[in-house]
């Protein structure tokens, strides 16, 4: 994609070979920056009893399947929000080609409040497509327990992909700040090329590794690693995906 620019000039040019009569206009074809699109946009303002997530980016063609979730809650970013038990709550989004990066730069954002003094599990799934076996390579987001303080967990970002060799390769990434107080954050997790970011409230951490081609046959699951394992203990709100 490139974009016109003009450009005024304002005297000769003399090191060019091209003459440029003073205060002439001249167009030049300057490369567009690429735009990242939104695949994802899970709002989550259903209300109580509903059985479906509603996506409601511009495809909109990513609906989820609602298990054991309380809807309606009040929202942590406006509007209702999703409660998540900690047992055996999850949401399952079919898969689709959408959903895989790919090689692309990915951005996968939600809203959090962690309940409980004590993380349950050693790890709280914020949302995530494939697992650590699946063919083709998995991208998440969790929040993972502090090995010797179950009451402190941090969010994880990693993304695990087919190398051009055919290899694997993991890059990840752990945050700072714990998250688990009770209090709302929000959270991101990006790659750009081969640097990986967590993002807490705006404050960043990065690694740099390559990780490879992301795409696999899995749902995307938000609020569990499958049923009934790691399951999220609170309330969840406002997920989004951006790939690009």
């Amino acid at each position: 994609m490139f974009r016109f620019v003009e450009i005024s000039v304002e005297a000769p040019m003399r090191t060019s070979s091209l003459a440029v009569a003073a205060g002439a206009a001249i167009a030049v074809l300057v490369p567009s920056a690429a735009q990242a699109a939104q695949v994802a946009d899970w709002q989550m303002d259903e209300g109580s009893g509903d059985t479906v997530m509603v996506d409601s980016s511009a495809g909109g063609d990513n609906d989820g399947l609602i298990s054991e979730v309380v809807t309606g809650v009040p929202g942590l970013a406006g509007g209702d929000a999703y409660q998540f038990d900690g047992a055996v709550s999850w949401v399952q989004v079919p898969d689709q080609p959408s959903l895989d990066p790919g090689t692309a730069d990915i951005t996968v954002s939600a809203t959090v409040r962690v309940e409980g003094d004590v993380m349950l599990d050693d790890s709280y799934e914020v949302i995530r497509k494939g697992t650590t076996k699946t063919k083709g390579g998995e991208w998440k987001m969790e929040i993972k327990r502090n090995a010797t303080n179950p009451a402190v967990g941090k969010l994880r970002c990693a993304f695990k992909g087919v190398l051009p060799g055919g290899g694997t390769s993991l890059a990840a990434k752990q945050a700072t700040s714990d998250v688990v107080d009770g209090r709302v954050h929000t959270l991101q997790c990006k790659r750009v090329g081969s640097t990986v970011t967590a993002v807490v409230d705006g404050k960043a951490s990065s690694a740099t590794k390559a990780s490879g081609s992301i795409a696999n046959a899995e749902p995307v699951i938000l609020g569990s690693k499958v049923a009934g394992d790691d399951v999220l203990q609170g309330v969840l709100d406002a997920v989004s995906i951006s790939i690009g």
